[in-house]
Formats: C-alpha cells, structure tokens, sequence
C-alpha cells in the first residue's frame, strides 16, 4: 500500500517512516457508481482518502440534491466529523468507481500526536477548499464524461470544445471502427483523441476515467453499438449516453437507465446537443402584446442572421404565434408575410377571415372556430413532439386562474387558447381547462425557460411601461373615446405590465423594442413594427455575444 499512498499527493511529501505507520492503520473500501460513503447527519467515525476514482460532496435536504463540489484522486473528505465529534455536513456519492483509502477517529489522533506533519497537510488543504467554496459554493451536475454511439461522436467533441474554449478528450473505445480521423485537425479544434481503448478491460476503465478527468473537463467515450462488458461498463460510468441516430437501439434504452439522449446526427441538432452537454443553451421568452408582438419577429431575424443559437422558446399570446411559427420551421420571408397578412385576416372590411363572430355572444365576441383552423393551416397541423425547437406555450384556465402550459399536443390548439383575449375570444376549451390569454397570468415567460433548463435566459418585451403609454396621451388629446376592444386591450395591457413590474426573474438578457407608438391593433403596420423589434436586438448583441464567448476554466474540481 505503501507505492499507492506515495502516489496520492497528499502523501507525497511525507517521509518513508510516516508512509509505513500510516500504511498499518490503514483499510481498503471499494465503493461503485452511485453508492453513498456516509450521509448528512450521520455521526464520523472514519475519514476517507481518495486512491481513485471520483466523488460528489452534496446535500439532500428538502428532496433535491445541492452539489459543493467533486473530489478526485488525492482528495480527502471526512475528516472535520473525526477532528470536531460532530455529525457529517455533507454526503458524499460516488460518481467514478472509487478505491478508497479510510483511517478510523483513534488512529488518526495517534497519526497526528506521532506526525504533526499530517496535521499541517490536512490544515492547508482545508484552507485552499475554503478559499475555492467561498468562489464558487454550489455547483450544477457536472456532464463531463459522456458516452456516444455513432460515428459523428468527432463531430460533438469539437462543437464542445468550440463553445467552451476548453479541451476535450476523445476515448475510442471500438465505436469508431476503421473510420478515418484527421487527428491533427481534431487537435486544432481542441480535441485529443486517443484510440485503442477497446483493449481496456471494463475493471480498468474506471481508474483510467479518474485520471482523465482530472486533466480534461470534457471526457467522450466512443462506444460500439453493440454490447460488451466494457460498453455496459462505459455507459454505467458516464453522466450521459448519447445515440447519434433516427431511432434508438433497445439494449441501450434498456442500458441507459439515466440521461439517455438519442439525437439525429444532423449537424444543426449535434450543435444543438453539444450547447445542452456544455450548459449553453439559449432559451427565448417572447411576450404577448398583440400587434406590438410582431415586433418579436425583427429579433428573432437579427438572432438568425447573427448566427444566435435559439435552443428553447416559451411565449405567451402574440408571442406564442411568433414562437409556433419559428419553431415548426418557417423560415423569416414566411413568417414576415404571415405578419403582413393579419390586417386582412382581422379587418372588418374583408370579413374577419380569421373571425367567426358569435351572434348573439356568448362567452366572448369571438367564438375561435376560425383562428384556430387558420393556425392549423399556417402551422401545418404540426404537434409539439415535431417542432424543430422545443416550445412551451402559456395559458390561463380562466376560472381557477392557474397558468396553464402547453408543451405536447396540437401545437395550433395551445397557440389558439393562449391568444384568447377576455371578453373578446370565447375561451378555448381543452380537456378540463377553459382558457384564455396566456399575458393574464405570464406576459413574459422567462420562469418557463428556467424549469426548461435554459443556461442563458433572453427575454423579447414587447409590454411598455405605465409611462411609456404615448398612444394614449395621443387619444386624449384628440377627446375620442376608445372603442370596446380598445379598453379591454387597453386593460389587459394596464394588468400585463404591473404583473411584468411585480415579477423579479432572472433574465440574462431584456430586449425591450420601442413600440408604445403602436397600438395592440395596429397589424397595419406591420413592417414599422418589425423594423423597431431588428433595431432593439441589434442593441444587444454585444452581451449575447459576451454570454456565448468561449470561457475556459482553470481545471479543478475539488473544494
């Protein structure tokens, strides 16, 4: 044991004396994928040190798992239960198959009054974890080691490294066969790819995954697609599986028991996957506002233009429409055009095409039969499960007052129901809920991009504030009265923006377009609205630029 403690750097400095006096006190603990070493709260009898493998320090209060940081090789944990008496702060799971090393409370004591040195090494290390927790105190589930099935796996490692700045290590395991790879080429775009690796027993690949990441923050196993012990032992030990292809393999779904991902290897999903593998997904909230929300289609254009990746949508109302359309595929001339159209389709003149005018009402002046049939149309009857970007479009249940969201299903049904303005649009009744106008309970849905795990939250708010009203200034001047779906837009829109002023979630990003010139109706002009939605995203690109910018990390995982 002796060679193994010199190898652990704790030990390294430590004389041959003190080696061999620990080596006696000293016991081997082998802990799998997953298992528990201690948990929070239970009383320390033992303090462990890390020969290999990889651990978690968390917490699980209240159901959910708080992370404080990974241990690899050479850290040690345990120790403050053993020097203080006092029950565990934290747990701690494995996440690699570990060896441990583990000294009981006497022996330790007997250690330190013997080797004062050992006391010193603990005490400094305490002091740089301090340090490194008051940095940084919690952290996300690392996804650092991920296995692939497919031959597009070079293609993943280098989008990672790309959006990241940081190296990845490509371990063929046998799931590249004979197919020719451009190492050099790989090495330029940050990726070092090592083959052979299917000559490993699956006992072996756990010490040598602990040693990789240690160097590299992004670890990629090329696995077979077909089962071994080592592919069923590489897909035990990575954070996520990844199957490049139409449609899954069933041992792998079978294999794959947590963060199992099947991807079209396409290289607008596979650069999709890698910004959700590096926590760089984009997500875009877009607000309601009636024909002011056209204006959310100049910021998804300049977002398209700019090369802006848009990975999650959520919206509300106008914004759902905008969102539907972009989402299902229509490229920007269509959706622009679908824009230009609603004056016609919403004008008294030519019959309310999208209308059907309930006689005498009901519920509301308009019963829905024909907008909905008109976004069945222009959405091409398309569900939720086909869009090409997923999408959550918010509602109200107009008698409980519950949000509603809609993320499967007919995407025109959800789309209908939450531009269903009260008092104008009879409600849409899906299921158990009536519903109506998605801005009476989220006008902008950024929470909705967070549940969704969005890494960057953008938000496109189309609903000026109390004072930016100036089309109402304008009214009052000129002493006419507003028509009946004035005020009820004009009071729905009051109500939007306190809501939006009461709300305080986090966005990263606020794009805010200058239309309190526009009235809600004023689908007229269109192509104005549009411009001022261009011009606001234009002003923000250099912070989504800055958000997007690769930022490497100084590699340590300890804390």
């Amino acid at each position: 044991m002796r060679n193994d403690l010199r190898l652990i750097p704790f030990f390294s400095d430590l004389s041959d004396d003190v080696l061999s006096a620990i080596e006696k006190y000293c016991r081997r603990e082998h802990y799998g994928r997953g298992e528990l070493v201690f948990s929070e709260g239970d009383f320390g009898d033992r303090m462990y040190i890390i020969s290999s493998g990889q651990v978690k320090v968390i917490s699980e209060r209240n159901g959910s798992e708080r992370i404080f940081s990974y241990l690899n090789p050479g850290n040690f944990f345990g120790e403050t239960a053993l020097l203080t008496g006092e029950p565990r702060n934290a747990s701690i799971r494995v996440v690699i198959d570990s060896d441990l090393i583990s000294l009981g409370r006497q022996e330790l004591q007997e250690l330190i009054e013997q080797y004062p040195t050992i006391a010193v090494e603990i005490s400094r290390e305490l002091s740089r974890r301090l340090t490194r927790q008051i940095q940084t105190p919690i952290q996300q589930e690392e996804l650092n080691i991920v296995a692939v099935v497919g031959q597009q796996a070079p293609a993943l490692a280098e989008q990672v490294a790309a959006m990241t700045g940081e190296e990845v290590f490509l371990f063929d395991l046998g799931g590249l066969g004979s197919m020719p790879v451009d190492q050099t080429a790989l090495s330029q775009g940050g990726v070092q790819l090592a083959r052979g690796g299917q000559n490993l027993t699956a006992d072996d690949l756990p010490a040598r995954l602990s040693s990789l990441v240690q160097e590299y923050y992004w670890v990629m196993l090329a696995i077979p697609l077909r089962p071994s012990l080592l592919t069923i032992k590489a897909i035990d030990l990575a954070d996520v599986t990844i199957q490049l292809a139409d449609t899954p393999e069933r041992w792998l779904t079978q294999a794959a028991t947590r963060n199992f991902v099947v991807v079209k290897p396409e290289p607008k999903r596979i650069a999709r996957l890698a910004r959700k593998i590096a926590r760089r997904q984009l997500g875009l909230a877009l607000s309601s506002g009636g024909a002011r929300g056209l204006a959310h289609i100049g910021v998804l254009e300049v977002l398209e233009r700019e090369r802006i990746p848009v990975d999650i949508l959520a919206a509300s109302s106008m914004g759902a429409i905008i969102a539907a359309l972009y989402a299902s595929g229509a490229t920007m001339p269509e959706i622009i055009n679908a824009a230009r159209l609603m004056k016609r389709q919403t004008n008294f003149l030519s019959g309310f095409p999208m209308w059907d005018l309930g006689i005498p009402p009901r519920s509301g002046l308009v019963r829905g039969n024909r907008t909905l049939e008109y976004f069945k149309k222009i959405l091409h009857n398309k569900t939720f499960e086909e869009l090409e970007i997923p999408l959550t479009v918010v509602t109200c249940d107009v008698i409980t007052g519950e949000e509603v969201q809609f993320t499967s299903g007919p995407v025109a049904d959800a789309v209908r129901a939450s531009m269903s303005i009260i008092g104008v649009f009879e409600p849409a009744h899906i299921g158990d809920h009536f519903l109506v106008d998605g801005g009476t309970v989220n006008p902008v849905p950024t929470s909705v991009l967070k549940d969704r795990q969005a890494d960057i939250v953008v938000a496109s708010s189309v609903i000026p504030g109390l004072p930016e009203r100036m089309h109402r200034k304008e009214q009052l001047k000129t002493g006419k009265a507003p028509n009946v779906v004035s005020i009820i837009l004009g009071a729905i829109e009051i109500m939007e923006s306190e809501i939006i002023r009461s709300r305080s979630e986090a966005i990263d990003v606020l794009i805010t377009p200058d239309v309190a010139q526009f009235t809600t109706l004023e689908y007229a002009r269109a192509d104005e609205i549009v411009q001022v939605g261009r011009e606001a995203a234009e002003r923000v690109l250099p912070q989504l630029r800055q958000l997007l910018a690769p930022r490497p990390r100084t590699k340590s995982f300890a804390a």
